[in-house]
């Protein structure tokens, strides 16, 4: 969010985001991309197909990466089912299970998934005889991702070295101290950024039922309760995972506290010229009056 006197104005957190997204866009190109959507559908299609072979009732015709199955009063018998072979659904009522398809499904999921709706297939049959169903009227036809850096870097020696170029132009912690942001990573040593890359962390899907994720519970106790130890306070989240949403979960607690002393009136909150873009955009997200304080 811009704002004209703003000293800052990027929020760390969530722009990795969107240079990982950016990222991968420029690696794939416009080819690439459509190349995995059309494998994500094409694993849907032949899902799809064997479970209506095998006599279950989808609900949509039409579908991109994601089915629902009606399966009246049997929705949890088939969600233990997958859960056994290794595979999460997300059980939608008693009567309903949807699944969705990834550039990470591969035939063992397909077959794993029809397994647990009792249906057996032969996924080298369906595949042969099994029609993509995306319809014609949302295929889109138009030219996009046109600018040429999506085209220029296909091999991962050509990736690292636009990645490092653009590197070059920053100012990290590589460089020396940041000198701003609430939600910036100022000092994360390597061995703790390492452990990202594991798949007990990367691969967990939040979806997943909390029984699988307990290591995730524990560490996000663990340090709820140290931070609150060590500074003093009843209770901390750590749920905001950007300066951004920090400030927005701490202004909705303001507000809150206000209310629950009767003081509903409160909600004039001050912010300078020069604070962050997101700061004035969360005071109003969270229903208070911004009034501007003027900075040298």
């Amino acid at each position: 969010i811009r704002r004209e006197k703003a000293t800052s104005n990027i929020c760390t957190a969530q722009v990795l985001l969107a240079v990982m997204a950016g990222m991968y866009a420029v690696y794939h190109g416009p080819e690439g991309l459509q190349g995995i959507a059309r494998r994500t559908h094409r694993y849907a299609a032949i899902l799809a197909a064997g479970l209506t072979a095998g006599g279950v009732e989808l609900t949509q015709g039409a579908f991109f990466d994601t089915l629902t199955a009606r399966v009246p009063g049997k929705a949890d018998t088939v969600v233990a089912a997958a859960r056994e072979a290794g595979v999460n659904l997300h059980r939608v009522d008693a009567d309903h299970v949807s699944m969705s398809c990834d550039e990470t499904t591969g035939r063992a999921q397909l077959t794993a998934v029809w397994g647990a709706f009792g249906v057996t297939a032969d996924i080298e049959a369906l595949d042969a005889a099994t029609e993509d169903t995306l319809p014609s009227g949302l295929l889109r036809s138009d030219a996009y991702m046109t600018h040429p850096v999506f085209h220029a870097h296909r091999s991962e020696t050509s990736m690292l070295r636009y990645l490092r170029k653009l590197a070059d132009r920053d100012y990290a912690l590589d460089r020396g101290m940041i000198p701003l942001g609430s939600c910036t990573m100022k000092l994360n040593a390597t061995t703790e950024m390492e452990s990202v890359t594991w798949p007990e962390f990367g691969q967990m899907h939040p979806f997943a039922p909390v029984d699988q994720a307990q290591g995730y519970v524990t560490l996000i106790t663990e340090l709820e309760e140290r931070l609150a130890e060590v500074t003093g306070y009843d209770k901390v989240s750590i749920q905001p995972n950007a300066g951004s949403q920090g400030e927005l979960a701490g202004l909705l607690a303001v507000r809150a506290y206000h209310r629950a002393n009767g003081d509903a009136q409160r909600t004039v909150c001050l912010i300078p010229s020069s604070a962050h873009g997101t700061n004035a955009a969360s005071a109003v997200m969270a229903g208070m009056k911004v009034v501007v304080v003027k900075t040298a």
